[in-house]
């Protein structure tokens, strides 16, 4: 039996080729899900801990153990062998991450040091320290190291150059510590050496050296034979590991929260109190933020990826739909000769289970590579060459690669369940009612579709209305989850409908050209329009392949361009900084208590300082920067004040440019207010003392255009400006903005702009930011380099284009542009295989017919003109009305994606936007699938032998 099912796939090699790939790609795009998910994250885990290193100045990979004891209350010894214990042969091996080093420190309890050669006590305090393998990470200064053994009962010690200094040590001198909290705790110790730590970045100094810098370090050997053993006077102990964090995976969250609690547990077990205890893991604290990351990541796969899945079920649905229509005359035929139906139903199974299998042993490798190329998308169909993400083999990588199996084989074998309850007359009796409605349409499938997207459409209308009339500072509101699958569903039930009409429309043709139509295309509208239930499957899976590949492109570019906008938009241009101004403001001494006085004493009041002198920096320093087009110099300040009358508004940013140079500088979305920016920038230009202001302040303070307004800031005399323009978006700045870093509650936010000469001159000189604008291709890299030769110091900088990086490298957008740019090319590439296969099967099909137009007289370039006819009325059509339908989904669908980036009062305002190149690209393909199929049809034809196409007693 099996040898009679390989053969049989042999026989119809491309049919199970087709079906085999199909399989695949599923198994791959759902393999890749996870693959993916973990592999970003992991990126994103290795960057959370390279920050908390930058930023906290603390190795995060380090775990450090602290125990902290009274004298005498545990025996030392023991403590220190159970902590060793536990951690060399439990925790470290667990946590499967390679040991850079590790450290053993003990403290003992503080001594009196007296210099033996001084006659009066020495008032410092020393202590005495173990360190392991100390000689491994120090650079010697002077002296020597320790020996093992006490000499002569001297006990010799290193110690800090820093602390040598502040103690004034001279090598050699004899200490003599003593202990009153102890008996028989009186130790002769000597510097023999000063030691520094070793250049580079050691982990081993969890600690700088500076914390010892009154002790004396002795040998470990020594230490633990004397002090821990023989006397127990060690009242801290600490340990450190120190592991490549890189190594970590975020996978395993369980087992690296779990660390410290369980050493916590295993200590108190051992008798040690809990205020004893003391520990440091930030991996374990890094990781537990990542659960709600990791859930929201999927989400956003799974919803990227829905399109592709329907559009891979239609796929497999038409693949076996041709492979059970091409077998259907041979299972009827067994059924009809006495082959039972679970026999024939478990030859298929056979042939269904070994594709699965084999899918199952590709597809997992597939997803893993579609994962590392999805790792270095910088965009939408945008590929950069960098160091992909991790991705690696796992179970539940292999798990959602065996449901997929499972699910395409249980969607495979219900088309073979139905195709084996007909016999050989009702198989024939079927195929004569070809020219029937088909099942979808009977169950007016492509209404239910239709309305369900409307109510999608509905859904989405409602929300964005309650969005708009929500106060501010309320919590985001949910989306309706078919708001991600609509567009599909539209798409599909906007093809069937379509389809629905579709012989109705090849009537019309017909019946308008009928007596000018020319064979070619008389006889293909013969053709489609009397069995256009036999091209209806391959119409609406070129008409969803393509309208996927549109609504994918399209929404891939609004993502991308309303972030690129608000990063450009927010800071103004592509580069801003500000550098430190020389001044004669004086120096703040601050004090404790500044608010203490004596009893009785009288608070003077607080003396009026004059305004800040400051010294102009050399502008054109910055104009020669490598890399700069453009640059101009903008005066900002948040706490300047405006009134009106008796009204007044302050907190309101004023912003000082030169309405020239500002033109050439900034980044600007036209469109944003009524006339071009140039024309406000050119009013600003002409009146010195003409200022713009927001709609914002100008509903605030209710003045017009024209009115004469007061502008100023504490400690400056306010000057007299004439509104000119009142605007409501401007470069940099927000009309609504969080009131504080720690509130989310929105807030109206106020601007002025006014001409920086006429501020310096008549209200004060302050310094402004830089403004640069660069030039195509030039790099961030060669501008710090030029601001370090300048000796420009920045105060605050803020580069757009770093900015944009960084955002194209979040999750978010990696799996954004990743799984879009993958649906994308998937519905070419599937539209593609599924076009030249169902030609090719066809062909094979229609030979009988292709011979008997031969036999008739009909030239080779006439019969290739009814297949290219043929393709142009199915094919064609198909691909029109996925346009259609893409074009369609885009119009009612994509605003929905406000809601999902919360972009309601995104500022800029949120923009719906295509790329003509996508469309471009599909119109390319369409056009090369087109040559291409009608090149194959045409080499198959060619080669075609009358004699072996009509044989017209086999039919």
């Amino acid at each position: 039996m099996l040898q009679m099912i390989l053969r049989k796939m042999l026989n119809n090699r491309w049919l199970v080729g087709s079906l085999l790939l199909g399989l695949v790609v599923a198994v791959g795009l759902m393999s890749s899900i996870p693959a993916f998910t973990n592999g970003v994250l992991q990126r994103l885990f290795v960057k959370d801990m390279e920050e908390y290193q930058r930023v906290v100045k603390n190795f995060p990979g380090g775990l450090l153990v602290s125990i902290n004891q009274d004298i005498g209350a545990q025996n030392g010894a023991k403590v220190l062998a159970h902590l060793t214990n536990t951690l060399q042969n439990d925790v470290i091996p667990s946590l499967s991450a390679p040991l850079l080093d590790q450290v053993t420190v003990m403290r003992s309890i503080p001594f009196k040091a007296i210099l033996l050669d001084q006659k009066e006590e020495s008032p410092e305090t020393g202590i005495l320290y173990s360190m392991s393998n100390l000689d491994q990470h120090i650079t010697m200064i002077d002296g020597r190291l320790p020996a093992a053994e006490p000499v002569d009962g001297i006990y010799e010690a290193l110690v800090t150059e820093k602390g040598m200094m502040d103690r004034k040590m001279v090598l050699g001198h004899l200490y003599e510590l003593t202990a009153s909290s102890a008996e028989d705790a009186t130790f002769r110790v000597k510097p023999v050496g000063v030691f520094k730590e070793k250049e580079g970045n050691d982990p081993y100094w969890f600690a700088k050296s500076s914390e010892y810098n009154k002790g004396f370090i002795l040998n470990e050997d020594l230490f633990r034979k004397t002090i821990l053993e023989e006397k127990n006077l060690v009242t801290a102990i600490r340990y450190y590991a120190a592991f490549q964090y890189q190594a970590f995976q975020f996978t395993d969250k369980e087992k690296l929260v779990s660390v410290v609690p369980d050493l916590e547990a295993n200590l108190m077990q051992f008798g040690l109190k809990k205020s004893d205890l003391s520990f440091q893991f930030p991996v374990g604290s890094i990781t537990t933020k990542y659960d709600e990351q990791n859930q929201h990541f999927r989400t956003i796969l799974w919803s990227m990826y829905v399109p592709i899945f329907v559009m891979l079920i239609i796929y497999l649905v038409m693949v076996s739909g041709l492979i059970i229509e091409r077998q259907r005359t041979e299972i009827a035929v067994l059924g009809s000769r006495g082959a039972g139906r679970a026999q024939i139903f478990g030859i298929y199974f056979v042939e269904i289970l070994i594709l699965g299998l084999l899918a199952l042993l590709i597809g997992p490798y597939v997803g893993i590579q579609l994962s590392k190329i999805l790792g270095i998308s910088n965009g939408f169909l945008e590929f950069v060459d960098r160091t992909g993400i991790q991705v690696k083999m796992n179970g539940e990588v292999l798990a959602y690669a065996v449901w997929t199996v499972l699910a395409c084989m249980f969607l495979l074998l219900i088309s073979i369940f139905f195709a084996t309850r007909q016999n050989i007359v009702t198989h024939k009796q079927n195929a004569a009612r070809m020219t029937g409605q088909a099942m979808w349409h009977r169950l007016f499938l492509d209404v239910l579709l239709l309305l369900i997207a409307a109510y999608g459409w509905y859904s989405y209308q409602n929300i964005l209305e309650n969005v708009e009339k929500t106060t501010e500072g309320s919590m985001v509101m949910s989306v309706d989850v078919l708001l991600f699958f609509v567009p599909v569903l539209f798409s599909l039930g906007f093809g069937l409908f379509c389809l629905r009409i579709y012989p109705l429309f090849l009537r019309g043709i017909y019946w308008l050209g009928r007596r000018i139509w020319p064979i070619s295309v008389h006889t293909t509208l013969v053709q489609v329009g009397r069995a256009s239930r036999q091209y209806q499957f391959l119409m609406v899976f070129v008409t969803i392949t393509v309208a996927v590949g549109m609504f994918s492109a399209s929404t891939a570019r609004t993502i991308n361009l309303n972030a690129e906008e608000q990063v450009f938009y927010q800071n103004g241009t592509d580069v801003r900084l500000m550098v430190n101004w020389a001044s004669d403001k004086p120096f703040v001494f601050i004090h404790r208590n500044p608010n203490m006085q004596f009893e009785g004493a009288k608070i003077a009041p607080e003396p009026v300082r004059p305004p800040i002198q400051y010294e102009e920096p050399d502008f054109e320093q910055f104009q020669r920067l490598p890399g700069v087009e453009h640059a101009t110099r903008v005066f900002i300040h948040d706490m300047a004040e405006i009134s009106e009358g008796q009204k007044s508004v302050r907190e309101v940013r004023l912003m000082g440019i030169d309405p020239k140079e500002f033109a050439q500088t900034i980044w600007w979305k036209q469109g944003l207010l009524p006339h071009h920016i140039n024309d406000y920038l050119n009013v600003l230009g002409k009146k010195p003392n003409a200022v713009l202001i927001s709609r914002t302040l100008a509903n605030k303070m209710n003045v017009k255009e024209g009115d004469t307004v007061m502008v100023g800031w504490k400690r400056i005399r306010p000057v007299e400006m004439i509104v000119y323009a009142i605007v409501d978006y401007w470069p940099g700045w927000s009309p609504v903005g969080p009131r504080s870093s720690s509130s989310s509650a929105m807030e109206e936010k106020y601007l002025m702009v006014a001409n920086l000469p006429f501020i310096h001159t008549k209200l004060h000189l302050e310094p402004y930011q830089v403004w640069l604008n660069m030039q195509p291709g030039a790099t961030s890299e060669a501008l710090y380099n030029g601001l370090v030769q300048n000796d420009a110091k920045p105060i605050f900088i803020s580069n757009a284009r770093q900015q944009l990086i960084e955002i194209k490298n979040s999750a978010f957008y990696l799996g954004v542009n990743g799984s879009l740019t993958l649906g994308f090319l998937l519905s070419m590439l599937i539209t593609f295989i599924g076009y030249v296969m169902y030609w090719v099967l066809t062909l094979g099909a229609r030979k009988l017919q292709y011979g008997v137009f031969r036999a008739m007289g009909m030239s080779f370039g006439s019969l290739l003109r009814i297949i290219a006819w043929e393709q142009f009325f199915t094919f064609g059509v198909a691909f029109a009305m996925g346009m259609a339908a893409g074009k369609l989904a885009n119009m009612l669908f994509l605003p929905a994606l406000s809601l999902y980036l919360h972009a309601e009062k995104q500022v800029p305002p949120f923009t719906i936007t295509s790329a003509a190149e996508d469309e471009w690209m599909i119109y390319s393909f369409v056009a090369i699938t087109l040559v291409v199929g009608i090149g194959i049809v045409g080499a198959i034809l060619s080669r075609m032998q009358i004699h072996q196409a009509v044989k017209l007693g086999e039919d």
